[in-house]
This record gives structure tokens, C-alpha cells and sequence, in this order.
């Protein structure tokens, strides 16, 4: 199985054609796996066999691309591998479809395949943020191993060599149905590269790890030692990021948040009041050990604020360092 190539440029009026007298097209539309545990998105497609003379194929790979448009060319990058599930018709012996297959196609006939495509929720959240709340483009690229030659093919659609998904059809057909809006795929922040960042990064990455493997009270620790890595990694970066400030007769040192927040005033006390509530909160939990109770819900809590809020605090940087 090959990715044949990791991106693929194909004019936006390209016509689909047949391929060395193979055609390959698009049966119904796209869709969901309906019997499978995991999100799969299915596709049939009809290989049809344009030769005046009998063709056996030996194997059956492809590969999934997903596509943005840009002036008059849609770009397409790899984003799955395609798994051929099931064949129609059958073929005449038993197939093993995790090895070679064994299918002979009269001329001017055709077969089925129906083929799925694994979407975790991580493609899943690439491909929401490729398409920007636009139509979806697909290419499938099939191999079909003839004897000894290989033919690829681009799975045609509505006379095009892609797939379009209408945003309606993509947003209330399949991806509800992929489970994906009752979830949300937060990517770790990316800070730049200043080590004390990376340090704060590191304790985010080890809050999660706690998290995933029920250690609920280290990962709110270690959401707490992000934050403090965040503020002395500010003070080295930029003495001027960093304020003292006076609560209770203690002297606290923050962010500046003045000098994160670009949209102004209103900005500036959200993300204060966010970060002072969270850093309190996390203090008064890490600080009494055995005393407090932190369950699944709770570290869900203080890592994914903790991370909105380092993503915020990254990304406000990395905007000032290319200012």
C-alpha cells in the first residue's frame, strides 16, 4: 500500500478519463460506517474494466487526500490509508482482503468495492480546520496491481477526478453522525522556542499523561507547575510581561495582561480573571494532599483550562515576535 505521494495539485475544471482503459467513479454519496465501532468513512466505487479483453486483478490498495481550493488549482495532502472491506460481486473464491486478491473482470464490465477510511478525532479536527466551514474535497487513489503492473486511479465524481461533499451534507450527514461535535480535539499549545515555554509545555504534557491514566491528582499538580513555568518563562523572555501585584499581604507575580491582550480593555479582565481564578483554584487543590478528593471531571477541568490558557498566552507571544 502506497500513499503515492503526500500531496496532489489538480486543476479545478479537470475532467474526469479513464486511466489505461480503467474508470474508476464514485457510487452514491459518502458516508458513515453504520457497523462499525470505530468512525469510518465509507465510500463505494465501481472499477470498470474498458479493455476488448478479460482483466484479473491481483491486489486492491488507496489512499484517502483531502483538498482546499486555492486560485485555480485544488491542492489535496494525504490523510488516510483506504481499506477495502467488501467486494460485489463476490468472487468466486473465498478472499483474504488483508492479503492479495484474486478478481477476474469480463470486458466492459464492472466491480463494487466498498471502502473505508479511518477518521480519529485528530483527522477529524484537521479537517474541520482545512476546509474553514467550506465544502469538503476528497481524491481517493486507487492501485490496482494487473499482473505485473500497477494502475493508479482517481475515483471520479460528478464527471470530476474528486470528490465534493457539500458543508450541509458534511456538517448534518456525517459528521454528527462521526460523534465528533460531542467531543472536542484541543491541541497542545505550541510555544516558541524558549526553554523556559518548554518547560511549561513539558508539565502541560505530563498533566495529560496523569489524566489519561487516572493519576487526577498529579495532573492538576502539574497544571499548577505549567502555570508557574509560564511565568518564569515570561520574566526571562521579557522582564516587561511579567507584574507584581498585592493580595492578602502576599506578593503575587502574573502575566502582564495588558501586554498580551491586542483587542483591548475587556480582553485584558477576561483573561486575568480566568487565569487568577484557576492559578487560585489549583493552589488551594495541590496544596492539601490527601485532603481533597480530585476525580476525572476535575482534572478534565484544570487541564484543558490550563492549556486554553497557555495556548492563549503562546500564540499572544508568538503574534508580538512577528509584529
Amino acid at each position: 500500500m502506497s500513499m503515492y505521494g503526500l500531496k496532489i495539485r489538480i486543476p479545478k475544471t479537470a475532467s474526469a478519463s479513464p486511466v489505461d482503459n480503467w474508470f474508476a467513479e464514485l457510487v452514491g454519496d459518502p458516508d458513515i460506517a453504520s457497523d462499525a465501532l470505530y468512525p469510518f468513512l465509507s465510500f463505494r466505487v465501481r472499477i470498470t474494466n474498458r479493455h476488448n479483453q478479460q482483466r484479473g486483478i491481483n491486489n486492491i490498495s488507496g489512499s484517502l487526500f483531502i483538498g482546499k481550493e486555492a486560485q485555480n488549482q485544488i491542492e489535496f495532502v494525504y490523510l488516510a490509508p483506504i481499506i477495502i472491506a467488501n467486494i460485489f460481486p463476490q468472487a468466486s473464491t473465498t478472499t483474504n482482503l488483508q492479503q492479495d486478491v484474486s478478481l477476474t473482470i469480463p470486458p466492459q464490465r464492472s466491480i463494487d468495492i466498498y471502502a473505508l477510511a479511518e477518521l480519529s478525532p485528530v483527522a477529524l479536527s484537521k479537517i474541520e480546520k482545512l476546509r474553514e466551514g467550506e465544502d469538503l474535497l476528497f481524491v481517493i487513489r486507487l492501485n490496482l496491481w494487473v499482473g505485473a503492473k500497477t494502475t493508479a486511479l482517481s475515483v471520479s465524481h460528478a464527471g470530476r477526478p474528486y470528490i465534493r461533499v457539500a458543508k450541509s451534507d458534511w456538517a448534518e450527514r456525517i459528521l454528527k453522525r462521526t460523534g465528533y461535535m460531542e467531543v472536542t480535539v484541543v491541541e497542545l499549545p505550541e510555544p516558541i522556542d524558549i526553554p523556559e515555554l518548554r518547560n511549561a509545555l513539558d508539565y502541560l504534557k505530563n498533566a495529560w499523561k496523569s489524566y489519561h491514566i487516572g493519576e487526577y491528582y498529579d495532573a492538576v499538580t502539574n497544571v499548577r507547575r505549567a502555570l508557574d513555568a509560564l511565568v518564569k518563562g515570561l520574566q526571562n523572555y521579557d522582564a516587561s510581561l511579567v507584574e507584581e501585584r498585592t493580595e492578602n499581604d502576599r506578593t503575587i507575580r502574573e502575566p502582564k495582561f495588558s501586554a498580551f491582550a491586542i483587542t483591548g480593555k475587556r480582553e485584558k479582565e477576561a483573561i486575568a480573571k480566568v487565569y487568577r481564578a484557576l492559578r487560585s483554584a489549583l493552589g488551594g487543590l495541590s496544596a492539601h494532599e490527601g485532603a481533597i478528593n480530585v476525580d476525572r471531571q476535575l482534572a478534565e477541568f484544570a487541564v484543558v483550562a490550563g492549556q486554553a490558557l497557555l495556548r492563549y498566552f503562546t500564540a499572544r507571544l508568538k503574534h508580538k515576535g512577528e509584529a
